[in-house]
């Protein structure tokens, strides 16, 4: 269950997103507490609630969401909606002398995100911003925060002069991808070296959305790799003295800047460097793939394909594609035994890919290693593997 720990509507907007076009059988509800008066609000009556309603989710897929205004999301799926009923009515009943009670639809709001996942995914968003709002104006002197904006042309050109002029090493990080068996401590393979833009999104744009045009944000990305290969070529020895991985565009393995890397490094060290290429940006023009592929393998680099879902993971031939490696994201959907024949052709995918040449990424808990074992991975990155790995160092990424 996600606990109001300050990101639960940043976690829900993902959540949320991520079911577009797989929500049949999904529903969820908004329980409203927030509109309970104060005297009901105490967080002894919020926790009763939950546990409620933990139960429910306990028999179905799902999560529970206790948003910063005390507000609870519940989403699941396959459940009956008798049975989501009567888990809200019990819910209801525990503040029946409360006036929300007594009118009519106040309570609670219902989705079937079959048809209303776009509703839901708008709400969520709005949810977000009404929580950072209320979090500038709790800071003080900050009464005019602004709605959170697009990324557009001018915004993205104004992100890239002020990138132009700050010292990208302090916002570089290393998170190691580890192979973990069960019974034995993490054994890392080679650490991936990269930017979190939401790092830099704070200190220079903390009101856009750098993430809602794909290919503006592409853009973005491509400023940012050019800025790390800079900062590598001046020391190479950040991306040689053991493996490592670097997530680049296509365009940047075709430039002057990526070729003034690879001769900054000492003979032989390509073999200890994996790329990472999107597979947005690598089907975006399959014909410049291609060829950046060629010359980054002749160099001696290995490539993985990153950015697979648990939908698109299925389609690709590693082999046929010239890929080394393959990052599948896990996310919340994927449960451990949910989605039978989905799971089954998960595993016959990781299968034919070959052994140790899966990764299952964004591993923010337990139970994504447990998804990874169930499928026959054993190569996972995130932030419990950082944790398992090195005890307080999963707040750096």
């Amino acid at each position: 269950m996600q606990r109001s720990t300050g990101n639960a509507e940043e976690q829900l907007v993902t959540y949320v997103q991520q079911l577009e076009g797989q929500s049949l059988g999904w529903q969820a509800v908004h329980l409203h507490l927030s509109r309970l008066s104060p005297a009901n609000r105490k967080e002894y009556n919020i926790r009763i609630a939950l546990n409620g309603l933990n139960d429910l989710i306990k028999q179905h897929d799902g999560r529970i969401f206790l948003l910063d205004n005390q507000d609870v999301m519940m989403v699941l799926k396959g459940a009956q909606v008798s049975e989501v009923n009567e888990a809200v009515f019990q819910t209801k009943f525990l503040f029946q002398e409360d006036p929300l009670t007594k009118r009519e639809d106040a309570f609670s709001t219902w989705y079937d995100l079959s048809i209303s996942q776009p509703e839901l995914f708008a709400n969520a968003n709005k949810l977000l911003r009404e929580k950072l709002r209320r979090r500038a104006e709790q800071r003080g002197g900050e009464s005019q925060f602004s709605e959170i904006e697009p990324l557009d042309p001018s915004r993205l050109f104004k992100l890239q002069q002020a990138l132009s002029g700050i010292d990208l090493s302090a916002y570089m990080r290393r998170q190691p991808i580890c192979v973990m068996m069960t019974g034995h401590a993490p054994q890392p393979v080679f650490e991936e070296i990269y930017v979190r833009i939401a790092d830099l999104q704070k200190p220079l744009m903390p009101n856009v959305n750098l993430f809602g045009n794909r290919w503006l944000f592409q853009h973005l990305t491509q400023t940012l790799d050019l800025r790390v290969l800079a900062l590598l070529t001046r020391r190479p020895e950040e991306a040689s003295r053991r493996p490592t991985s670097l997530n680049l565009n296509v365009d940047t393995l075709l430039s002057q800047s990526f070729i003034n890397f690879d001769e900054a490094l000492k003979e032989g060290a390509q073999q200890g460097i994996v790329i990472e290429m999107q597979a947005f940006d690598v089907f975006a023009d399959v014909g410049a793939f291609q060829f950046s592929r060629e010359f980054a393998r002749k160099k001696g680099y290995r490539l993985c394909l990153d950015g697979l879902t648990q939908q698109s993971f299925t389609l690709f031939d590693r082999e046929q594609l010239g890929f080394d490696l393959l990052k599948l994201f896990w996310n919340e959907t994927m449960q451990v035994g949910s989605e039978g024949e989905q799971i089954a052709a998960l595993a016959e995918a990781a299968k034919a890919a070959g052994p140790n040449r899966v990764i299952l990424a964004h591993c923010d808990n337990e139970r994504a290693i447990e998804y990874g074992y169930s499928v026959g991975i054993t190569m996972f990155q995130g932030r419990y593997v950082d944790q398992v790995l090195r005890p307080g160092a999963a707040a750096r990424n």
